[in-house]
């Protein structure tokens, strides 16, 4: 807000006969001071859907912004190595974002395979898992209410991310089981 803008704003009384008030006088310098003051919230303010926008937060808010959405329990933020010189996610900030972006259709879809795959693969960065419902078990019969999820290999480091997206993603009425193999 520049300073003639701040003086419509105050009482006539103040204003006196020049808009921003007579160049130099004290009118005119309080202006100043409450243009510089309004500078850093304007500049924030004119870009702030950016930071409500997945895939535009600054690293700092992607956390925030997943944890808005429900994905919390997938956070798994962990400290840097010595070699690393900031904090690191279990799911990469990219694939976090897709994430983010995506956490309103997963909720509205939650439950299906569709999303339980979708949810995987975004959040490994691999392709290729797989599903089997209601797989034989021992005795040869079918197991209801049971499915098996096939991984790819190279999601094997993603064990934990891909254990805890399978356990809160399935229906709550099924058992599943992880396995890891090459394609």
């Amino acid at each position: 807000m520049d300073a003639a803008a701040i003086a419509r704003l105050l009482p006539e009384i103040y204003r006196g006969s020049e808009p921003g008030g007579a160049p130099g006088s004290v009118l005119d310098s309080v202006l100043a001071v409450m243009q510089e003051m309004h500078a850093p919230a304007e500049v924030a303010l004119a870009d702030l859907d950016r930071l409500f926008d997945p895939r535009r937060a600054p690293e700092a808010l992607l956390l925030h912004v997943a944890a808005w959405v429900g994905l919390e329990p997938y956070l798994d933020e962990r400290e840097a190595g010595p070699s690393e010189s900031r904090r690191r996610f279990a799911i990469d900030s990219g694939n976090l974002r897709e994430l983010t972006a995506r956490a309103s259709d997963f909720a509205r879809l939650r439950g299906t395979r569709g999303t339980l795959l979708t949810m995987l693969e975004i959040a490994t960065g691999v392709r290729g898992f797989e599903i089997d419902e209601n797989p034989p078990g021992e005795d040869g019969r079918p197991l209801a209410f049971h499915f098996r999820l096939r991984a790819p290999l190279q999601a094997q480091r993603y064990r934990d991310i891909v254990t805890r997206i399978v356990n809160r993603e399935k229906p709550a009425y099924t058992t599943a089981e992880i396995l890891f193999a090459g394609n």
